[in-house]
């Protein structure tokens, strides 16, 4: 996809499966193995739009009920002040 990271210039580009949290309107969805190319330096994520888009539509079929996660957390959240 990248010939060099767009972020620090760097040319050591290497494909590897992550963690994704996808976020819309104060619902999250974790998504574990994501594909994506991932720069050795700086470590900037490049992920193609069909990944991008099943992401997406995971969200959405999990949060209209079509579909059931793997599994669910519990998520602490805390106002910093």
């Amino acid at each position: 996809m990248n010939a060099s990271c767009s972020f620090c210039g760097n040319k050591n580009i290497r494909n590897v499966k992550v963690q994704y949290i996808y976020r819309h309107d104060g619902q999250l969805l974790i998504v574990n193995g994501v594909p994506c190319e991932q720069c050795e330096y700086c470590g900037e994520q490049y992920f193609k739009a069909e990944v991008l888009k099943k992401i997406e539509s995971d969200f959405n079929q999990v949060y209209t009920h079509r579909k059931k996660a793997d599994r669910e957390i519990r998520v602490p959240v805390e106002q910093y002040a």
